[in-house]
């Protein structure tokens, strides 16, 4: 007898969490991604022998759950935890101390990135982990769920009995308004999806060959009154272990409004204004970077959630949701947690 199968959409903390989840129940799960790698916001790259990591920075392990899973579940070997604090600033970068309470939670990552959270997800589930598949559609038939994607290879002629979807809402939207699902309320899952609002935001790493002779005590410092070009400033050298390659690296959030006026520049273009700002903040003369390094995100991280009942009302069909545009912050924990919840209802619900 064939078990029931499991399609995930998204290969971000959230559908790896859940295809974790199920690694011990009686389904099949296959994952599907569009990019070439795990982990999704939670990303790392590598440049000039240097790893760093450009969307999420670390994880807080402040449920039981999850510092189980991180801490005995998954391997540990290449876990550290940063110790520094993160500090604040305002729009003249008056820079002070952070928030005692939310500084006293441990910050974990990996020394090669805390992209390294995904990768031990993916291996320590069951799934088969599709990457470089961009899911273009769903379609439903008597067989169950299909998944339509960009390439003839990709898993359109699989029936699934059911599936997950993880990405952020505006893509799930753009992949339901090209289905044909039959039975499926989309009108409320649309706008249950609509609801959900996301920043746009350019992050640069900026490269130094020698040590900055002036720095702040924080790991990382962040805008208090989200009125300065920078949103959120790091040293990548303050995460033990990091290979670097000799240099000093800063990772360089930019704020909101700031990367919606010059979403559509260059990243060449941007380098001496994002050079300027990180080195006045840190009180730092003008100097060039020895090597720099970008990424545009579309949606960075949400700021106001999706409606979570709305996207519940196809479950007892077989599609699910996930992911941090149910939480409304970009936060690699509570997507874990959206995406475990989710595994068990769909456990609950195909396996007796």
């Amino acid at each position: 007898m064939s078990v029931p199968r499991v399609a995930i959409i998204g290969a971000g903390p959230s559908g790896l969490a859940a295809a974790w989840r199920l690694r011990d129940a009686p389904v099949a799960v296959t994952v599907f991604e569009k990019s070439r790698g795990v982990a999704g916001r939670a990303a790392s790259r590598t440049r000039h022998e240097a790893r760093f990591d450009y969307g999420a920075n670390y994880i807080k392990l402040d449920t039981p759950e999850l510092e189980n899973i991180v801490q005995q579940q998954l391997p540990v070997d290449d876990l550290v935890q940063i110790l520094g604090n993160v500090g604040t600033f305002d729009k003249a970068g008056l820079i002070a101390p952070g928030d005692p309470a939310q500084n006293r939670q441990a910050k974990w990552t990996y020394a090669s990135g805390i992209s390294t959270l995904g990768k031990h997800l993916a291996a320590a589930s069951a799934a088969d982990v599709r990457l470089a598949t961009r899911v273009t559609a769903l379609s439903t038939d008597a067989q169950g769920w299909h998944i339509a994607t960009d390439e003839a290879a990709g898993g359109d002629k699989l029936a699934f009995d059911a599936v997950l979807m993880t990405p952020p809402a505006p893509q799930s939207r753009d992949i339901l308004a090209s289905s044909d699902i039959g039975g499926v309320d989309l009108p409320t899952i649309d706008a249950a999806l609509a609801k959900a609002r996301y920043h746009r935001q350019w992050c640069f790493a900026l490269g130094f060959q020698q040590p900055l002779e002036s720095r702040p005590d924080s790991f990382a410092l962040i805008n208090s009154d989200r009125d300065h070009a920078i949103a959120w400033l790091s040293f990548e050298n303050d995460k033990p272990g990091r290979p670097l390659g000799g240099s000093t690296v800063i990772m360089v959030q930019m704020s909101p409004d700031w990367s919606e006026r010059h979403f559509d520049a260059t990243a060449e273009e941007l380098l001496p204004e994002v050079r300027g700002a990180a080195l006045s903040l840190l009180g730092l003369d003008d100097r060039p970077v020895g090597w720099f390094d970008s990424q545009r995100w579309g949606y960075a991280h949400p700021y106001e959630p999706a409606d979570r009942n709305g996207l519940s009302v196809a479950e007892h069909q077989g599609l699910f949701f996930a992911g941090d545009a149910l939480v409304g912050k970009g936060r690699v924990g509570e997507s874990m947690l959206t995406g475990l919840r989710a595994a068990e209802r769909i456990a609950a619900q195909l396996v007796e």
